[in-house]
């Protein structure tokens, strides 16, 4: 089966029901299938090329876009609405585009990068053809979406997905979580992300769930969502959760519809955690994936978990840790991050070599990312391979750093990085933002780490910054700070 024909069938199942609400009103399955008929003719009629452009913000109309091209037979390519005009090119070009659903609102972003914008606002409220063409269903196989990483270090990569991929990925957390069609999901994330596209579009669709979504992200809106909609589930970055979390007279609303809130796209610190437990009926729990891996790798259960870790595997997924030779190390030890399973993707689109660098002969996917798995087979990442800082010749783990770092009373955000030192190679450095209202030195934070760190894992500098930058997705991006 693939994700289409499960569109199709929740569909004609649910017709009746709401599937969609967003900051324009709602959409029940049936008017959701009409939408992405209406789409798929309009695609055929506009392009032979096999992908298609989607930019757009959270809304249902991207749900339409993204199922209406994949019933005209072809592949959707959602597009980061933060992109530069140059980027959009590189990938316009990349993904051989010619055609681009849109809005007007990014009428200048798009104007003149090669493809043609078609603004959905301005189509014509045509009478649906009484003879529409046959919907490609397509096979398991057949790609699902490609998704471009974000090009931190490079031109960003297309990473291809098969319905089988996110299949099994949604399979896997359905599972993890009791995921049913009762369920009422807050979508706050933007869909060209990988975490959102899988939890808050194809699963909800996928299930017959009804989904809210929130153009833009605001905390107070999100409470009130909760409170008005029953929301039974929140999938979000920590980020949000910290902002969440301040919101102005959270404990007069009603969050009792709460069953699963889910943290995931980057480190979540035991601050926030706390501060989550005193305003919410229900834990936090952290999981960690990739866009290469559908995304989700891993989760901590409502009924199993370990505050401090990213869970244990989802099902049908493998995760090794290993050395720099690519052998596995034993529990509680740091090494690079390999995975295997039906999640892991196709592959990169026009690079066979980086594929093939990337997925080894026996499937296991590189993801660069450096941890451990405790005897009980909970995950903990502990950083990047890239960011690891090598100081006279210890490697050491930025992520272990910030987690003490972000303990301490006074510290709202902390990222840690190596700075280039003659003596050394590299020395530790601290870019530490301070909560509103609060002060503290370079010294008194050296004393907080020691007894915490091992000498010399303790920062050599510190930086302290009104903000720390963050990215299109609300990571903070070290690769600015460096």
């Amino acid at each position: 089966m693939t994700l289409t024909q499960r569109f199709v069938h929740a569909c004609e199942k649910f017709g009746h029901r709401t599937a969609i609400t967003d900051d324009t009103g709602e959409w029940s399955y049936a008017r959701c299938a009409a939408a992405a008929q209406g789409m798929a003719t309009l695609v055929r009629a506009s392009t032979t090329r096999p992908n298609v452009g989607i930019l757009l913000p959270t809304c249902k109309e991207f749900v339409a876009s993204l199922f209406g091209i994949l019933l005209a037979g072809k592949t959707p390519v959602p597009l980061n609405v933060f992109l530069s005009g140059e980027q959009l090119g590189y990938i316009v070009k990349d993904a051989g585009l010619d055609l681009i659903l849109t809005t007007g609102f990014f009428k200048e972003l798009v104007t003149g990068r090669g493809a043609k914008p078609v603004y959905l606002e301005e189509l014509p409220q045509a009478a649906p053809s009484s003879q529409p063409a046959p919907p490609v269903l397509g096979k398991p196989d057949d790609l699902f979406v490609i998704l471009y990483t974000s090009g931190t270090t490079a031109n960003p990569k297309g990473v291809m997905l098969t319905h089988a991929n996110v299949i099994s990925n949604m399979e896997g957390v359905i599972g993890a979580f009791g995921f049913t069609d009762k369920d009422v999901i807050l979508g706050v994330l933007p869909l060209f992300h990988s975490f959102a596209l899988t939890t808050s579009l194809a699963l909800p669709m996928y299930i017959g769930a009804k989904v809210v979504y929130l153009r833009r992200f605001s905390a107070p809106k999100v409470v009130e969502l909760i409170q008005a909609h029953k929301i039974t589930a929140v999938l979000a970055i920590p980020s949000m959760y910290r902002v969440l979390v301040r919101v102005s007279g959270i404990e007069k609303f009603d969050l009792r519809s709460l069953r699963l809130c889910v943290a995931g796209g980057e480190p979540l610190t035991q601050d926030v955690v706390e501060a989550f437990g005193k305003h919410f009926p229900i834990p936090l729990l952290e999981g960690y994936g990739l866009t290469e891996t559908s995304p989700v790798v891993s989760v901590n259960e409502p009924h199993r978990f370990r505050h401090g870790t990213a869970g244990r595997p989802i099902r049908d997924v493998e995760v090794k840790i290993v050395d720099d030779e690519g052998r596995a190390l034993a529990a509680h030890c740091d090494g690079e991050v390999w995975v295997r399973g039906p999640n892991i993707m196709k592959g990169y689109l026009n690079l066979p070599k980086e594929t093939a660098h990337a997925i080894t002969p026996e499937g296991w996917f590189k993801t660069g990312d450096i941890g451990r798995l405790d005897a009980d087979g909970f995950l903990k990442i502990t950083g990047r391979k890239k960011d690891l800082i090598i100081s006279s010749g210890e490697n050491i783990a930025p992520g272990e750093i910030e987690e003490v770092l972000s303990k301490h009373p006074a510290v709202l955000e902390v990222a840690v990085v190596g700075a280039p030192d003659k003596a050394r190679g590299e020395v530790v450095k601290a870019f530490i933002a301070l909560a509103e209202g609060k002060t503290a030195t370079e010294d008194e934070l050296r004393d907080f780490c020691r007894g915490k760190l091992a000498p010399f894992k303790i920062p050599k500098q510190f930086e302290f910054r009104p903000s720390l930058p963050r990215g299109l997705t609300g990571k903070i991006l070290k690769r600015s700070l460096k």
